[in-house]
């Protein structure tokens, strides 16, 4: 008698059923199991909803090593001029005139990389544009789980007792302590790879040299 009531439930749109699919590692697996992809995004602004992205890059940590074969630097065109978002990432409207549509590169990235570990630093930001832009693409985005090197970072210098300001948790602060190369920063496969060596550098100096899933999980949930 209610079924007009009934909402009728859009299908899932294949990249995001396949996606889902495939499960993330079980919490006991070993973290030198695991296989972490590490990504940094960059954006015309901060607001997931109204600014866009410009570019992304990616890259795999695998057997506890950076695979550079699967590095990949992608530019993305946007509906709008980048602006003053400029000043920060360094690309312009003219960089981004034959850059790739979005959807093509969210597409390959939730494609190849479905059961692989996410890692950003700050990774509230990669991980609120990927579900927007999966929103808009696809109608729904999976649920995506991300290993925050910023979070590691603050309990790391949590469990030593130090005294923690804002400043000393960005990339290149946290770089610098563990006496690491600086890269060009607000450059996407860059930051990526500066993530990727510091993510690697907070694994070498746990006391738990067989951390699990989970417990790098805990971590980063600070």
């Amino acid at each position: 008698m209610f079924d007009w009531l009934k909402l009728k439930k859009e299908p899932v749109h294949a990249v995001v059923q396949q996606f889902e699919l495939v499960a993330w590692p079980s919490p006991d697996t070993p973290v030198s199991q695991c296989r972490f992809l590490v990504l940094d995004i960059e954006t015309t602004g901060l607001d997931a909803k109204n600014d866009h992205i410009v570019s992304i890059g990616w890259l795999l940590i695998e057997h506890q090593e950076i695979n550079l074969a699967q590095a990949r630097h992608v530019l993305i065109k946007t509906p709008v001029s980048v602006g003053q978002s400029a000043v920060f990432h360094g690309l312009h409207d003219k960089d981004l005139s034959e850059a790739q549509e979005l959807a093509e590169a969210i597409t390959e990235l939730l494609q190849q990389y479905a059961g692989a570990v996410f890692v950003a630093h700050h990774a509230s930001i990669e991980q609120k544009f990927l579900t927007m832009a999966c929103q808009r693409l696809y109608g729904r985005s999976p649920k995506f789980k991300f290993i925050d090197t910023m979070q590691l970072e603050w309990q790391r210098l949590l469990n030593q007792g130090k005294v923690i300001h804002q400043r000393d948790l960005r990339l290149p602060s946290c770089l610098n302590r563990h006496h690491l190369p600086q890269s060009q920063h607000h450059h996407a496969l860059e930051d990526a790879f500066s993530c990727a060596l510091l993510l690697l550098s907070q694994l070498k100096k746990s006391r738990d040299q067989q951390m699990t899933l989970g417990e790098l999980q805990a971590l980063s949930r600070g």
